[in-house]
This record gives structure tokens, C-alpha cells and sequence, in this order.
């Protein structure tokens, strides 16, 4: 069954030299996958037909707050979705306070948002997986009656080249869609590879990825594409 394939180009990318050489090499798989760049390069993806999301919103709807991007103005640019609640964010910037609010200012701007939820290693150690994304969920998700996308990110394989077994994937994703009342999407992500990607993807209760650096080398995202699109 085809996944979604969603790529979160992060930072790997940082010239406009390295964009249209990363765009020449993936032009043909615009069909197959969701782009989340570098908020300045957003409209060159979708100027070349991609499907585009942000990999972060503000807080704040609008006004005197410098060095935010605000959920309307993604919107403006063309872009469909948003990140909130990456890991990396989360930890970098202390805001699992907001991320309500930025799903509630995304949903009104009509962007699609993909939550990002997952455990650090002593959680997982400890076998309390599953408590901490519930109550991640119940937080983000606080007064929110519109559909979203979760991705299952567990923070200590993000980046690391470890991932849980597929056993522990198909259970999670299960416990997840457990509490939603609609048929939620479910993606993984969390050093997902071309090396990788074929055993991941027999996970048949999975709806998809999302990629972190493999994502940013064409060969290894064309390989990931044709893993999981047949």
C-alpha cells in the first residue's frame, strides 16, 4: 500500500544553489511526497509543483513579534501544512505549553497539521512509552475537534541511526489510533534511512514517514519513494 512520505529538509539545505540542484534531482517525484522546507524556500517548491508544508507556525496569530512566522503568512505563500511539536523544537524552545494554541491558529488558517509526539530514551526505558504520548496527545489536542495527522517520533532515534523494533512501531501506532475516534493518520519517524526503509515499511497498520536527513539526499529519497509507493 502507498505511505505518505513526508520530508522535513531541517537545515540541510542553505543556498539557493543547494535547493535547485536538490529540485533538479527530485523533480519527478513531486507526486509522491510533502516538502517541509526552510520557510524562505517555500515558494520555490511550490512554484515547481510541491506540495509544501512549514516546519513550525507562531504562537502568535499576528502583531509586534519579531523573528516569528505566522500561520497566515505560510498560508499565503501556497504552503497546505505544518509541523508543530517536533522534538527538536520542543526541547530547543520550551514550548509544549503553546502547542495547543499553534494547532488551533493553524486549523483556523486552513493548514493540515501534523503533530509530532514521541518519548525520550528513560521514558522508553521505563516502559512508559505510552503514557507519555497520551498525555501529549490530550494536551495538543485540548478543545480540538478537527482531524490532524500524528507522527510518532520517539526522540532518542531522531537522528541517532536507532529505531524501535517493528513490533514496537505496530503497537504504538495501534495505541494511538485507540484514541482517536476517526481513522487518525499515523506516520513514523526517527532516523528512518534507505538502508532501513524496507524493513519499516511492512508495518501494515503505518500510513507513512517522516524524514529527517535521508530526505535531503536525492538518491536515498528516490530509493525511500520506491520502497514505499509500490
Amino acid at each position: 500500500m502507498k505511505k505518505l512520505i513526508l520530508i522535513n529538509l531541517k537545515m540541510y539545505l542553505n543556498s539557493q544553489s543547494e535547493v535547485d540542484n536538490y529540485l533538479e534531482n527530485i523533480k519527478n517525484e513531486k507526486n509522491h511526497i510533502i516538502i517541509f522546507p526552510q520557510v524562505h524556500y517555500l515558494e520555490k517548491f511550490i512554484k515547481n509543483g510541491f506540495v509544501t508544508g512549514s516546519q513550525n507556525i507562531s504562537v502568535y496569530p499576528s502583531g509586534p513579534h519579531t523573528g516569528e512566522i505566522s500561520a497566515a503568512s505560510i498560508k499565503d505563500l501556497g504552503a497546505s501544512y505544518t509541523l508543530i511539536g517536533h522534538s527538536e523544537i520542543r526541547q530547543n524552545k520550551n514550548e509544549d505549553d503553546q502547542i495547543n494554541q499553534k494547532i488551533k491558529i493553524a486549523l483556523n488558517n486552513n493548514l493540515k497539521v501534523v503533530l509530532c509526539i514521541g518519548e525520550d530514551i528513560e521514558s522508553y526505558n521505563q516502559n512508559k512509552t505510552k503514557e507519555i504520548i497520551k498525555n501529549q496527545i490530550l494536551k495538543a489536542l485540548k478543545d480540538v475537534n478537527e482531524e490532524i495527522i500524528i507522527s510518532y517520533e520517539p526522540v532518542w532515534a531522531i537522528g541517532t541511526g536507532n529505531t524501535p523494533t517493528n513490533d514496537e512501531i505496530k503497537d504504538i501506532v495501534n495505541y494511538i489510533k485507540s484514541l482517536f475516534s476517526y481513522n487518525i493518520k499515523v506516520l513514523y519517524g526517527g532516523s528512518v534511512s534507505e538502508t532501513n526503509i524496507a524493513t519499516l515499511n511492512q508495518i501494515q497498520n503505518l500510513d507513512g514517514f517522516l524524514i529527517g536527513k535521508a530526505g535531503a539526499i536525492p538518491n536515498a529519497l528516490k530509493k525511500i519513494i520506491e520502497v514505499t509507493q509500490k
